[in-house]
């Protein structure tokens, strides 16, 4: 699995960082304007933290998320809500 990521931030000072919890090689830095890739071999099925590692702004500790890591034969469809569905 590869993660490109861009750092398209206005400021030419501020890096991003990231990484996948549990990753086994590096965590990647990314300067204002470039694109590096980050490419993870997940060991298993489960979800995985993703986060930004080097300290950026006051919102630094909103850039998190994580990624969903299914098996080959998987067939369950991807999914996301924002909590105003109507039914």
């Amino acid at each position: 699995m590869y993660f490109h990521m861009t750092n398209l931030e206005q400021d030419w000072d501020i890096p991003h960082g990231f990484a996948v919890m549990g990753n086994q090689n590096s965590e990647m830095l990314v300067m204002p304007g470039e694109t590096c890739t980050l490419k993870w071999y997940p060991e298993r099925v489960g979800i995985y933290p993703i986060y930004c590692t080097d300290f950026c702004s006051a919102l630094h500790q909103e850039m998190q998320g994580y990624v969903r890591v299914s098996s080959k034969d998987s067939n369950v469809p991807i999914a996301f809500s924002l909590g105003n569905d109507k039914k």
